[in-house]
């Protein structure tokens, strides 16, 4: 196997379980991905010779994925942000309530 296919293999590898953490929201495994993923991507740009198509078009499909994944993340961010927002309110009105009792 020569390193252009070898690059090719790591790389559909990293499109692969990028894409079923994304799909699964397996937050703690896109971290560990995410760098296996760079890995993969710097070797591909490494060579010093234009990367062959094969290895452009993985590299498209690569960054269509973490586009995909930024969002995902921007919108589990701003769920677990309103989650944080409901509560404080909700504990806000409890310590109200229980003022307002002792008095």
């Amino acid at each position: 196997m020569n390193k252009t296919d070898i690059v090719k293999e790591k790389l559909q590898n990293s499109i692969y379980t990028l894409g079923e953490a994304i799909r699964s929201r397996d937050w703690t495994t896109l971290e560990v991905l995410d760098s296996e993923a760079r890995q993969a991507i710097e070797e591909a740009l490494e060579s010093g010779s234009a990367p062959s198509e094969e290895v452009k078009d993985l590299l498209e499909e690569l960054q269509t994925l973490y586009q995909g994944m930024i969002s995902a993340c921007q919108l589990e961010r701003d769920r677990v942000q309103e989650q944080l927002t409901v509560s404080k309110r909700r504990q806000q009105a409890i310590e109200n309530y229980q003022k307002s009792n002792k008095r």
